[in-house]
């Protein structure tokens, strides 16, 4: 009897010490998760979230980049200008089909001969260095690099705001025959930021040197269009605008809430991407999380400290798998790609093997999506990945590249793996499961394969295999271009 209370005494010591270290442990923590959470954001997530967006901006500056150089190297470009511009009509036909094939908000080439702008609707104007609005086009030319983006007016648009691409043009004597380019509709960037502010809960903007905010995500806490005039933030205008600081850091408060900024520097656009934490929201789940610790804890901790081990193995796999596969068709993603990628240079080196890059899309897919919805474009999708696995060799390696872009690293020669292409391309283009979601409709892919050579990098060849897929579009699409 003394033993059972002796026992009993014993474990209801362990209890309250358990619950007394439970609760001391939480309030510690709850303390302790503040600090870690402010300096969380402050060092880590609004950095990210800034680096994210950046990135983002960069990446949507790429693709008119490339075409802005491939309109600047275009042969009939070049020959029309040479001829003595006849013709107005071509240009115009030229400039109307690389806007609507790329969705760019504009095309344009000015001429330094005749000084005519010509556009995708005919001649805008004739360039004058008297006008204001044409400094760009002489700046430009003066400062003699190939290529600049610039945020400016469109004239052919009402002067709505639009980044434009400008682009050297070249004689084959390279003389300067005039300037090339696309123009994209600032809108595309306020959208991108609006989706941003929904999904990470931040103010989002971009603001020119002048302190002026040109792009704005929705219903952000400054009153003023220039932070110069913001509550707060105006006392740190000055550092914040500096372009010889990359990145900036600060706090401030506004209307008795305290926010965290991050900045940086966009060099192409000449201005600084701003992200804004509210610290006040921020820290109202760590309160909330404090509460339900004190109610649920106790409660689960056994349970907790039997299934940890099973929860981190389990979670760590997932981690693992989401990693390094895409989602939607259960291919690696880029990131995988580019691993295994180093490991097939490494054993070509050794062993002396080759192998190639075949990369492809599907041809018209915006068409399918248009028609069919997203959700059949994303079974197309993920049906082409299926058939694709199905045709290549347990050594051949499929990735997802982005969208309805798939690479494969073929191993080999470019005679087997032009035959891998073909067998894919024909089988799915006689697929019964595509045929019946499309309702009869054909799908066919545009295909580009490039061979490693020696010094290749995953960039190099991937360029290469990239500009035959263009060649392989520009050419009728349904079929391989190699390089």
């Amino acid at each position: 009897m003394e033993h059972i209370a002796g026992k009993n005494r014993l474990i209801f010591i362990i209890a309250v010490l358990l619950a007394a270290g439970f609760f001391v442990t939480n309030l510690i923590s709850y303390k302790t998760a503040k600090q870690s959470l402010r300096s969380d954001i402050i060092n880590t997530s609004l950095p990210l979230t800034r680096d994210n967006i950046y990135s983002e901006i960069q990446r949507d500056l790429m693709k008119p980049i490339f075409i802005a150089s491939s309109m600047a190297n275009d042969t009939f470009v070049r020959d029309w200008t040479i001829s003595g511009e006849k013709e107005e009509e071509s240009i115009q036909k030229y400039l109307n089909h690389i806007m609507t094939k790329y969705s760019f908000f504009t095309t344009f080439f000015v001429s330094e001969n005749t000084k005519n702008y010509y556009y995708y609707n005919g001649i805008l104007k004739q360039i004058s260095k008297d006008d204001a609005h044409d400094k760009w086009y002489y700046n430009f030319v003066a400062k003699h690099i190939p290529y600049a983006l610039e945020v400016d007016e469109n004239q052919a648009a009402n002067n709505r705001l639009t980044i434009f691409i400008n682009h050297r043009v070249y004689d084959y004597s390279h003389n300067l025959l005039g300037v090339t380019g696309v123009g994209l509709d600032v809108e595309r960037i306020t959208n991108m930021l609006s989706e941003y502010q929904v999904k990470y809960d931040r103010e989002i903007y971009l603001v020119d040197t002048r302190g002026d905010i040109q792009i704005r995500s929705k219903n952000i806490s400054l009153k003023d269009k220039n932070i110069r005039n913001s509550e707060g933030i105006r006392e740190y205008a000055d550092q914040l605008l500096s372009v010889s600081q990359l990145y900036s850091n600060f706090e401030y408060n506004s209307d008795g809430v305290h926010y965290l900024l991050t900045s940086r520097y966009v060099p192409e656009l000449d201005w600084f991407l701003v992200v804004v934490q509210n610290q006040n929201t921020a820290m109202k789940s760590i309160q909330a999380n404090f509460f339900k610790n004190l109610l649920f804890g106790l409660l689960v901790t056994v349970v907790v400290m039997v299934i940890i081990s099973f929860a981190v193995g389990y979670y760590q796999r997932q981690l693992e798998s989401i990693a390094a596969t895409d989602h939607l068709t259960g291919t690696f993603n880029r990131r995988e790609f580019s691993r295994i990628f180093e490991a097939t240079v490494a054993k070509n080196k050794r062993y002396g093997t080759g192998f190639c890059m075949v990369l492809f899309d599907i041809d018209y897919f915006k068409d399918i999506n248009d028609s069919f919805g997203h959700l059949t474009g994303d079974k197309i999708i993920a049906r082409v990945s299926e058939i694709t696995a199905s045709c290549i060799r347990n050594t051949d390696m499929l990735a997802r590249w982005g969208g309805d872009e798939f690479i494969i690293l073929t191993q080999g020669t470019m005679t087997s793996s032009i035959q891998i292409a073909e067998r894919i391309n024909e089988h799915v283009r006689t697929d019964s499961v595509i045929l019946s979601l499309l309702e009869g409709t054909k799908v066919t892919l545009s295909i580009g394969i490039s061979e490693f050579t020696e010094g290749d990098t995953e960039t190099t060849i991937t360029n290469r295999a990239d500009k035959a897929l263009y060649r392989a579009k520009d050419n009728g699409r349904s079929r391989i271009e190699t390089d």
